[in-house]
């Protein structure tokens, strides 16, 4: 039985199979909590951390989140069995911005990103590098090539983007590979197993403007999971999978997502729940990670016993006919 104490490839890292996002800590969840929550993921096996140079712009102030994790880093002293994944391009460019206004993915934005964040975190190097929201606005090539220099300089040991098209993905993979550049080894992108309504992509799109836009919560599309499928060495982080707790707590479902085919997924949850003893945040999870591809949860945690539900998910095992049951629920 496979758990979160194995190990799965991303790029050349070695990372958990259950990523903890570290977006409200130090904001929303007080430091002594995310300690101990962060203690808690690694106690239990995990090395894979997230964070961004914006977190928690809005409750807190932008490398909130970061320095929390510098602290605790320096604290617990074992940096290198941890990967610790940070983004750049989403940090507003002036107080009381927000992602309409942002700082980009030009060359000046990513340098100075990455020295603000080593400096927040407390480290030489960055596992996992990512562009967190696709910019339309700068050329790829400068992008990229301010993204290699950093690998070479040993300040970033892998790249990789968030929220972005399935062209784009691979026009920025061709001109890696042309010019002998480090190249984009995964995708972080909003997946869950409800699906929203097509037409919820629209409100996102007009907020993001000439960024690109960026759809609902720039969702994993059928074409992002198929180029996933033909490209194994490109791999997907789902953030935001447990749908802001909309599992444990339906109220909590948004509207985007209030429809009759995720009614019928919500029984089908259920009733492979039932069937395993398990919650249906934990079959959510279990799901993801039996999928073809497989994707990489990426959770959040307010309490430890969230937290230890999360875990003990990514260890559930789910039959052939149970994945077959939840994926032809429409």
């Amino acid at each position: 039985m496979l758990t979160m104490l194995d190990k799965t490839d991303l790029g050349p890292l070695s990372v958990s199979r259950l990523a903890l996002g570290a977006m409200l800590f130090g904001g929303n969840v007080e430091e002594s909590l995310s300690r101990q929550l962060l203690d808690q993921y690694v106690a239990a096996g995990g090395n894979f951390i997230d964070t961004a140079n914006n977190y928690s712009f809005w409750t807190a102030y932008a490398g909130s989140s970061e320095d929390l994790l510098g602290r605790w880093l320096k604290d617990r002293g074992r940096r290198d069995d941890l990967v610790i994944a940070t983004k750049v391009g989403a940090l507003p460019n002036r107080a009381g911005a927000g992602l309409e206004d942002i700082e980009g993915l030009g060359r000046t934005a990513i340098m100075r990103g990455i020295d603000s964040s080593l400096r927040r975190l407390g480290t030489d190097y960055i596992d996992l590098y990512y562009a967190h929201i696709d910019d339309r606005t700068t050329d790829l090539e400068e992008t990229l090539a301010a993204f290699n220099a950093l690998v070479q300089a040993g300040k970033v040991r892998a790249i990789a983007c968030s929220n972005m098209a399935v062209w784009r993905i691979e026009r920025a993979r061709q001109l890696s590979r042309q010019h002998g550049w480090a190249e984009y080894a995964g995708l972080q992108q909003h997946f869950s197993y409800f699906r929203p309504r097509p037409d919820s992509d629209l409100k996102r799109n007009a907020v993001m403007g000439l960024r690109g836009g960026w759809g609902t919560e720039a969702g994993l599309r059928g074409q992002h999971l198929d180029y996933i499928r033909f490209n194994p060495d490109f791999r997907a982080v789902a953030y935001t999978p447990m749908l802001r707790g909309a599992y444990a707590d339906p109220s909590r479902l948004e509207p985007a997502y209030r429809t009759e085919d995720n009614d019928k997924r919500r029984a089908a949850l259920e009733a492979v729940a039932g069937e395993t003893g398990a919650t249906p945040s934990q079959v959510v999870i279990a799901w993801l990670l039996h999928s073809t591809p497989a994707i990489i949860p990426l959770v959040a945690a307010s309490t430890p016993a969230q937290l230890a539900e999360n875990i003990a998910g990514a260890g559930l095992t789910l039959s052939a006919e149970q994945m077959a049951h939840l994926d032809g629920a429409a």
